[in-house]
């Protein structure tokens, strides 16, 4: 191979590795593009049937939210996929441009994520069966913030009550979240306290009809955005946002730095920029940590879920609430420990248990009493079952012999059906013959009768003859007389 194709096929595999190195070190998983002319990419920009699955997969409920795609394949299995690309692509051309691909980087779940899952499990907030590196869903969310923020918030200017709250409900705020919905005690609660866009404040604030159609549905099936993730908690996190007139699109830019800044919807700017604002106590930089990029539509997991809810104020809320079940479970192991041996002590348990083991020796012998019956019973019903069985056998070889004679009578049926069969074959070809016989006597038949109208009719006509040749003669012997007759008269 010429110097310059093995330069750059090594530079492009060192390129790619430094990349994977640098990008597996995020808590959590990246999706990011790459347009690259090097031939030796072009099957790892070109999506596996396993990547095509899990794509098509969830095509559906990720089409409104751009850029997003997490992979659960390990980082071993893309390196060996790349070392494989590279091998197999050694042999073609370098240069022209290559479509534009997605290598995919896993979701990790670090120790502040777990944290927070088992935290928010013991109090029950959220499922025990959900999974850190799974993709949080808007119906998910909603729940678990409603239940963490009524369960925990003591400051009535931030609690949310859903009962109170769904209490003068008279419409309900989405219309693809209808009443019968499992979690629309939940998404109402949120759209009546205006932490979520909906019908209810389009119709307060007099919005144009296109927006009222915008805010119309929940989508409660997609997967929850980074940017509402923030901005749902910081509504409940924050005070009203009155008293921090003036800002702007360019302050906002100018603050919180992202680079992606255009991609940030404007109604949640402000949400971002009090909460960047917070410092170390920022919901974002807890739950995404330090970043340039904060990539808004794209979809977050459940274990960053669980962080922004344990995030901010609700922090303390829980430690005290784990600190108060743990206080109780203390005192109450505590008071069953003082219980147990003020028992021990006066011999209650003791006695209690001598009395349960009376009962139980009693029931023993009952149980025993009745497994000797039924052992009784069994032996009985075995020797009538024996009995039948035999009876039954003896049917069983009876019929085994009308069988045999069936089969023998089978047999010879159809030994004299084959019989009948061929002397019916033989009596249809004699029949055949006796038929063409037949035919042929009738032929010569009706031949003979013709032959004997003609020997009739020869034989008539020779009567004729001979009567007319007696005729003659007759008439020659009377004129051989008369001649005669003359013939003497003449000698006279």
């Amino acid at each position: 191979l010429p110097t310059f194709v093995l330069v750059g096929f090594g530079t492009s595999i060192a390129a790619l590795l430094g990349v994977i190195a640098h990008f597996s070190l995020s808590r959590k998983g990246v999706g990011f593009l790459f347009r690259s002319p090097l031939h030796s990419l072009h099957g790892i920009l070109r999506p596996s049937g396993r990547d095509k699955g899990i794509e098509s997969g969830t095509v559906e409920s990720e089409a409104s939210l751009g850029d997003k795609m997490v992979s659960e394949e390990s980082v071993e299995t893309m390196f060996d996929a790349v070392n494989d690309t590279m091998a197999s692509e050694t042999n073609h051309s370098t240069g022209g441009e290559r479509k534009l691909g997605r290598i995919i980087i896993p979701a990790a779940v670090d120790s502040i994520q777990q944290e927070a899952i088992v935290m928010l499990k013991k109090l029950e907030i959220i499922e025990d069966d959900i999974k850190a590196d799974e993709l949080c869903t808007r119906r998910e969310y909603a729940r678990w913030l409603v239940r963490a923020n009524s369960q925990l918030e003591r400051n009535p200017k931030h609690r949310i009550a859903p009962s109170v709250v769904l209490a003068g409900s008279t419409i309900t705020a989405f219309d693809d979240v209808n009443v019968e919905d499992p979690d629309f005690g939940s998404i109402q609660s949120l759209a009546e306290a205006g932490i979520v866009r909906s019908k209810l404040l389009n119709e307060y604030f007099g919005l144009d009809d296109l927006r009222g159609q915008e805010d119309a549905n929940f989508f409660p099936e997609r997967f929850l955005s980074r940017q509402d993730l923030i901005k749902w908690k910081a509504k409940l996190e924050y005070e009203s946002y009155d008293v921090l007139p003036g800002i702007n699109e360019e302050i906002f830019r100018n603050n919180v730095g992202f680079m992606d800044m255009r991609e940030i919807s404007s109604e949640a700017s402000e949400e971002l920029f009090v909460d960047m604002l917070a410092g170390n106590k920022s919901i974002l930089r807890k739950v995404f940590g330090q970043a340039k990029r904060f990539q808004p539509n794209k979809p977050s997991t459940k274990a960053q879920a669980a962080v922004a809810l344990t995030s901010g104020r609700m922090k303390e809320a829980i430690h005290a609430e784990l600190s108060r079940l743990e206080a109780e479970n203390s005192l109450r192991k505590t008071v069953m420990d003082e219980i147990h041996t003020e028992l021990l002590a006066r011999g209650d348990i003791q006695s209690y248990w001598d009395k349960k083991m009376e009962e139980e020796k009693g029931r023993g012998l009952e149980v025993e009493g009745a497994y000797n019956a039924a052992v009784h019973d069994l032996e009985e019903e075995k020797i009538v079952q024996e009995s039948t069985l035999s009876e039954f056998l003896k049917k069983k070889a009876a019929i085994d012999c009308q069988k045999q004679l069936l089969s023998s009578l089978e047999e010879e049926v159809n030994e004299m059906s084959e019989r009948f069969a061929y002397e019916r074959a033989k009596h249809l070809d004699e029949q055949h013959n006796l038929q063409g016989i037949l035919s042929d006597l009738q032929v010569k038949h009706e031949g003979m009768l013709d032959v004997k109208s003609i020997l009739e009719a020869e034989k008539e006509a020779l009567r004729i003859l001979r009567s007319w040749i007696e005729d003659e003669a007759r008439k020659s012997q009377a004129r051989a007389k008369v001649l005669e007759e003359v013939g003497r008269r003449w000698k006279w």
